[in-house]
């Protein structure tokens, strides 16, 4: 029959392979309601071609995904979020978390406390679960796009069900603790900050007599009668609170601000939620955390990143707010940098592409 730990790894071996399953018949069937980029094609075909235009360039699409702009006597090629920056060793540094982390806080830079573990030392995430009893993530070590990963763990249980997950993406898992705020992503293009949005949740204001979970039940009756997601009093909400100082049962203050949510989701879940920006906050970011984003892109060694900062406060240094650089992505993705409903293209796009057809004048010339 095999040890104790025998069985154990039999039985997770198992639950994976279930796991694995349950995944490709959600993505195969559409119930994941997930959108990665190769839905996304036909947006950024459209988006790249209205920057080409107006910088007066000519666009020619090689293949579906696959574009090519030249302007002058300068080219480059693009393919959907891609773009022609960053060498390989790059991209696959940036992709490590845990080795970014260890990097970033090298440098004196803000990261979760987090360990690193695998699917058959699940005793040292449940061990790192224990310790911050109030939430954890838990996420493929390598991997990006919310792929593998699961936020408010509090559970052994929880961390085994979400290492199981993980692991359909990558070997090696991380475990961090869940940092309170809203997530911010700052876009840095050759060393310098040129635009930063938010992922906002939803906020209420105190009217002195209600608590929060009265003022959640009014917004509910409101966002019903437009036929809106409700907001549910979770654990996302309870640990939105608890920050804040308040509870489902506290009564703010006439006027105050309460944000109840760090996200509202729609499917109410908190496996695999993407992360979607909906307002641009350039303006809002302090130099402190500006400096910081542009010293994590030189520590990475990229030239086009976008880097994750979540916090209470984007006005304070990250030190006294308890926020952090949650992670770094290279080829950042432009669609989360405009409202295409109003827009053609995200105005960094053409500042983008301007960088990418200097960088590679020079060679041109030299060429000749």
């Amino acid at each position: 029959m095999g040890t104790p730990r025998d069985m154990r790894v039999r039985l997770l071996t198992v639950q994976r392979m279930l796991a694995r399953v349950h995944k490709q018949w959600l993505d195969w069937t559409g119930r994941s309601r997930q959108v990665y980029f190769p839905q996304r094609v036909a947006e950024y075909r459209e988006m790249w071609r209205a920057v080409a235009e107006d910088v007066g360039g000519t666009f020619t699409a090689l293949a579906n995904d696959l574009w090519e702009i030249e302007a002058g006597a300068v080219m480059t090629r693009i393919q959907n979020h891609q773009t022609e920056f960053d060498n390989p060793v790059v991209l696959a540094l940036a992709g490590n978390k845990a080795a970014v982390h260890r990097l970033l806080r090298a440098e004196g830079l803000s990261v979760p406390e987090h360990a690193l573990f695998s699917l058959s030392e699940l005793d040292s995430g449940c061990r790192f679960q224990h310790a911050h009893p109030k939430g954890c993530v838990v996420k493929p070590a390598n991997g990006y796009g919310g792929q593998g990963v699961t936020t408010h763990v509090r559970s052994a249980s929880e961390v085994r069900k979400a290492a199981i997950l993980a692991s359909l993406y990558d070997r090696d898992l991380l475990i961090e603790a869940q940092i309170p705020g809203e997530s911010y992503r700052l876009l840095i293009l050759e060393g310098r900050m040129i635009h930063a949005v938010r992922r906002s949740g939803p906020r209420l204001y105190g009217d002195g007599v209600s608590t929060v979970r009265q003022l959640v039940e009014a917004e509910n009756a409101r966002r019903r009668g437009m036929g809106h997601p409700e907001l549910d009093v979770d654990r996302d909400c309870v640990f939105t609170l608890d920050y804040q100082g308040l509870g489902p049962d506290s009564v703010p203050g006439q006027g105050r601000e309460v944000l109840v949510k760090s996200v509202n989701d729609p499917m109410r879940k908190y496996v695999e939620v993407r992360t979607v920006y909906t307002d641009t906050v350039t303006d809002l970011i302090c130099d402190a955390i500006r400096q910081d984003a542009e010293a994590a892109a030189r520590v990475v060694g990229s030239d086009f990143l976008g880097v994750d900062v979540i916090t209470t406060d984007p006005s304070l240094p990250l030190h006294r707010s308890g926020g952090v650089i949650n992670e770094v992505n290279t080829t950042p993705a432009l669609h989360h940098h405009y409202d295409p409903t109003r827009e053609r293209y995200p105005e960094v796009a053409v500042q983008v592409l301007r960088a990418i057809l200097r960088r590679k004048a020079p060679s041109v010339i030299r060429g000749r």
